[in-house]
């Protein structure tokens, strides 16, 4: 295990050892015709993502028990003051978090 060994001089080496191979232009033709490729625009991307989505709800949807979850939601909501308290602490947290961060752009 006292044996250090350099990777980029064993690439280095490995690159000068290696017989150099004519292909012809092959390679740069390819490389130009991958980067002339067309680029979907952002309108195309938000509209493949929306149809996926959409798409991904409806499958789940078949799938997902929609009425037994509806019969866990309650059909009368109490609030006490721990509840209240506990909510209000909640959206203040929030809102603090929201203005200290950083904006993402």
């Amino acid at each position: 295990m006292n044996n250090v060994t350099d990777i980029d001089n064993l690439f280095a080496q490995a690159r000068s050892t290696e017989p150099y191979l004519n292909d012809q232009g092959f390679t740069s033709k390819l490389s130009s015709q991958i980067q002339s490729s067309k680029q979907l625009s952002l309108g195309q991307e938000s509209a493949v993502t929306i149809v996926a989505t959409v798409l991904g709800c409806v499958v789940a949807y078949q799938f997902f028990p929609v009425g037994d979850l509806l019969q866990l939601v309650p059909a009368q909501l109490s609030i006490t003051p721990v509840k209240l308290l506990g909510v209000s602490s909640l959206l203040a947290a929030l809102a603090y978090w929201f203005a200290e961060s950083k904006p993402v752009y």
